[in-house]
């Protein structure tokens, strides 16, 4: 496991990468491509609601939005595909566990270990070859001073690609559906690999941001 402490995505994002780049390991993937990974990586962010990193090319206002609007309750089952994160989380076999947990909150559920919620269905994403969600669960943790611990949990995360605009949309699904309706203050956000990586076709783009 490698693990850091930061007090923005940006910091957090530019670290990561670096380490993958220079410390991962060369490996082929399922995609006919070579990637520099690392397996398991944790990543903890003090004051997540910051701006993306300026020398990142792959975060923009309109990628930003694009997944924003990927977490927007009111977008559920209407992108095409055949599922969204937010699909899995509202209407999960029927049950909507994001409701569920702003519930919780709103209850003053204090220092309860259960509320999260989930991606993965075995009976769906058992049965598929690809496409199975890269995101894999939601855990928050209220304190009794209403502020809001988020753990963020993903079996494989495009580190350069993806981070942190993923981390940008997560904070609007965060804000809409728990701290918004419960009155709590998000507090550090902690962010799970299980495998990260970097693509080879973004090596040099890499070395870029790194100089």
């Amino acid at each position: 496991m490698i693990a850091g402490e930061f007090d923005s995505i940006a910091k957090a994002w530019e670290w990561a990468i670096g380490k993958i780049y220079r410390e991962g390991q060369l490996v082929n993937t399922e995609y006919g491509v070579k990637a520099r990974m690392v397996n398991g990586m944790l990543l903890e962010i003090a004051n997540p609601v910051q701006k993306w990193h300026p020398k990142d090319p792959f975060c923009s206002p309109m990628r930003v939005k694009y997944y924003v609007e990927q977490f927007k309750r009111e977008s559920a089952g209407k992108h095409g595909f055949e599922y969204t994160y937010i699909d899995r989380m509202v209407n999960y076999e029927g049950f909507d566990q994001l409701k569920w947990m702003a519930e919780q909150l709103k209850n003053k559920r204090y220092d309860s270990k259960r509320v999260q919620a989930i991606t993965w269905i075995p009976r769906v994403d058992c049965a598929k070859k690809e496409d199975q969600p890269c995101f894999q669960r939601i855990w928050v943790y209220p304190y009794q001073n209403d502020t809001l611990d988020v753990h963020i949990h993903y079996r494989s995360w495009d580190m350069f690609k993806a981070f942190e605009a993923n981390l940008m949309a997560f904070q609007e699904l965060v804000k809409d559906e728990l701290t918004g309706p419960s009155g709590f203050t998000l507090g550090k956000l902690r962010c799970f690999g299980d495998n990260v990586h970097i693509y080879e076709d973004d090596f040099q783009a890499v070395e870029a941001v790194l100089k």
